[in-house]
């Protein structure tokens, strides 16, 4: 299966703008049903409920946020773009950049199987030359 373009670049966009605006429905609403979410080798989320309580927590703990997303590269059924991100919570600043590679479904666009990898950066850490590219 070959992943249209347009759609590929629609879920990273609207990823990159639900994260920034904390519209949890709407991140949601990027992933099927039955969701694989690997935030983190040790933190597996599977399905939406689930997923929507992990982007819940995921508010409340970075708080207020910029969120710059990356070209996305697309092969097959698979999309990954990079993000840096910037977050603020009370007087806290803090940034984190990283990748993500999700596998959509090529009728809806949604997301099955996503997984990401990132760094966390002290203060707010503007991006460097070339980064998303």
């Amino acid at each position: 299966m070959s992943l249209d373009r347009d759609r590929a670049v629609a879920y990273v966009e609207g990823y990159g703008k639900t994260w920034e605006t904390w519209d949890v429905e709407g991140l949601v609403a990027l992933h099927n049903e039955d969701v694989v979410y690997v935030a983190h080798p040790e933190e597996r989320v599977v399905g939406r409920e689930a997923l929507r309580s992990y982007f819940q927590r995921q508010q409340a703990e970075q708080g207020t946020v910029s969120v710059r997303m990356g070209t996305p590269v697309i092969d097959g059924d698979h999309v990954a773009a990079e993000f840096w991100v910037t977050a603020t919570k009370g007087d806290e600043e803090a940034a984190f950049t990283g990748c993500f590679i999700a596998r959509l479904e090529e009728a809806s666009g949604q997301c099955t199987h996503f997984r990401e990898y990132w760094f966390d950066l002290e203060g707010h850490v503007g991006a460097y030359e070339g980064w998303g590219e």
